[in-house]
């Protein structure tokens, strides 16, 4: 049976008199606030009637409770004769600024808990890009400092992974294909975390990253093609595979006997491999016949 109009009017009375408590004792008890809007508004509000079969209350019942919150009103403003006359605004500016630092911080919190890689941008200072585009010195500073937490084998995993992102995240900010601090070691210690880590998705992230990698080095490609061929993830063989083709491609702009390398490299594993999955990745990597055309150009020139 649904509520009538009249009940309904007073019920909505009865939860305009709560607030009427609740902003009473605002001025006297800040901080108790919070307490005070569960305890007065859900008393309030957990009698109402619903759109249900039960029985609406009577308005003598609706009256009576209307009448308590009143009590309540009257002797709150006993206790703080001056809280309907004076609004503490700075108290209330506090008490907002003060709940969205916490919904940040839980954020903040959430965030490093679903993804630790990329937690480090929470630490980052507002004006970092900026400063590392404006202030060389800042920016090598922290490329150092960087490369460091990066060898560092007392860091944990996922710290070193982090600075890695974090580093290669920097030469993205200054438009650059390179940096001296970027340079085999540092990817190298990233795979060997990767390949002696049980945990699958730092594994994952870790290669992913490194298939990013500037780095040049044929030692690089002997990597990629080892977890090409024996991971047991075919995810991490895949990413390998992209990882190997993005060392022939970054090598035409800038290593010709390299590109020769990594092209006669490419071409023999695909040419000599009995695995199916292997040849299947490097047939997705390369998308056609042309691309193999070209690297045998390469080999022979």
């Amino acid at each position: 049976m649904l509520i009538s109009k009249g009940s309904f009017a007073i019920a909505l009375a009865s939860i305009a008199v709560a607030i009427s408590c609740y902003g009473a004792f605002f001025k006297s008890a800040p901080l108790v606030a919070h307490q005070l809007d569960t305890e007065i508004l859900q008393q309030s509000v957990k009698d109402l009637p619903k759109n249900s079969h039960d029985s609406p209350p009577s308005i003598t019942e609706l009256h009576n409770k209307i009448s308590a919150l009143q009590r309540q009103v009257a002797n709150l403003n006993l206790q703080n004769p001056t809280a309907n006359k004076v609004q503490n605004t700075d108290e209330f500016k506090e008490l907002v600024l003060a709940v969205l630092v916490e919904k940040e911080q839980e954020e903040v919190a959430k965030m490093r808990e679903e993804n630790p890689l990329y937690g480090f941008y929470a630490d980052l200072p507002q004006d970092y890009e900026l400063r590392i585009k404006s202030e060389p010195e800042y920016a090598k500073k922290v490329t150092a400092q960087l490369r460091e937490q990066i060898l560092n084998p007392n860091l944990a995993d996922i710290d070193r992974l982090a600075a890695l992102s974090q580093l290669q995240m920097n030469m993205y900010i200054l438009n650059k294909s390179k940096m001296p601090e970027y340079d085999f070691e540092v990817v190298d210690n990233i795979l060997d975390l990767a390949e002696n880590s049980t945990d699958d998705k730092f594994k994952i992230q870790a290669i992913e990253v490194t298939t990013q990698s500037p780095v040049l080095d044929y030692r690089l490609a002997e990597r990629f093609t080892s977890l090409l061929k024996q991971d047991s993830n075919d995810y991490i063989r895949r990413l390998a595979g992209q990882g190997l083709l993005a060392q022939y491609y970054q090598a035409q702009d800038s290593q010709n006997e390299y590109s020769k390398q990594i092209a006669q490299h490419i071409l023999s594993l695909y040419q000599n491999t009995s695995d199916s999955t292997v040849k299947s990745v490097l047939n997705d990597m390369m998308g056609n016949e042309s691309l193999l055309e070209e690297m045998r150009k390469h080999t022979e020139g």
